[in-house]
C-alpha cells in the first residue's frame, strides 16, 4: 500500500511539474515612451493649440489687466475706494476663472485625445500578442527589472505608426 501511494505522489508531483515548466512568453511595453515617440502625438498637441489658440491670447490679454489690478491693489489698496477696490478685485477674479476653465477644459481635450492614442497602443500590442503568441504583457514602469529581450516596445510603436 505504501508502495502505491509514493507511486501516486512521484506521478501526481511529476504531472504538476509538467505544468510549471511549461514556458511562458513574456513581453514588456513602455507605454510612455511609446506616447512620446509617436508621430501622431505632434499632430494632437498642434491641432489642441490650434483649437485653444484664440482662447489662450484673449486670456493673456485679460492675464495682463488682471495684474496691472493686482499691482494697483498693492501699490495704492489702502488708499483707494472700496469702489475701486471691488473693481480690481473683480477684475482678477474674473482672470482666475476664466485661467481655471481655460485649464481644465484643455485637459479635458487633452485626455480625451491622448485617450485615443492609448486606444491605437492597445490594439498593437493585442494584435502583436496574437501573432507572437504572448502570454503575458507586463508594462515597464510597474516592472522592477526587464531585459531588452523582451521589451517588445519598438515592435508596438513600429504598429501604431502604420
Amino acid at each position: 500500500m505504501k508502495k502505491i501511494i509514493s507511486i501516486l505522489s512521484v506521478s501526481i508531483t511529476l504531472f504538476f511539474a509538467s505544468f510549471a515548466n511549461a514556458e511562458v512568453k513574456i513581453g514588456v511595453v513602455d507605454v510612455m515612451s511609446i506616447l512620446q515617440r509617436m508621430p501622431q502625438r505632434e499632430s494632437v498637441a498642434k491641432a489642441l493649440d490650434s483649437e485653444f489658440e484664440a482662447r489662450a491670447k484673449a486670456l493673456q490679454a485679460e492675464e495682463k489687466k488682471a495684474g496691472e489690478a493686482d499691482a494697483r491693489l498693492k501699490k495704492d489698496g489702502l488708499t483707494l475706494p472700496s469702489s475701486e477696490k471691488s473693481k480690481l478685485n473683480k477684475t482678477i477674479s474674473e482672470f482666475e476663472n476664466k485661467a481655471k476653465a481655460f485649464s481644465a477644459d484643455y485637459q479635458k481635450r487633452q485626455k480625451e485625445e491622448f485617450g485615443k492614442l492609448l486606444t491605437k497602443i492597445q490594439e498593437a500590442v493585442k494584435d502583436i500578442v496574437e501573432t507572437e503568441k504572448y502570454d503575458i504583457i507586463l508594462n515597464a514602469e510597474t516592472t522592477l527589472s526587464a531585459s531588452d529581450v523582451v521589451n517588445i516596445s519598438d515592435k508596438v510603436l513600429e504598429k501604431v505608426k502604420k
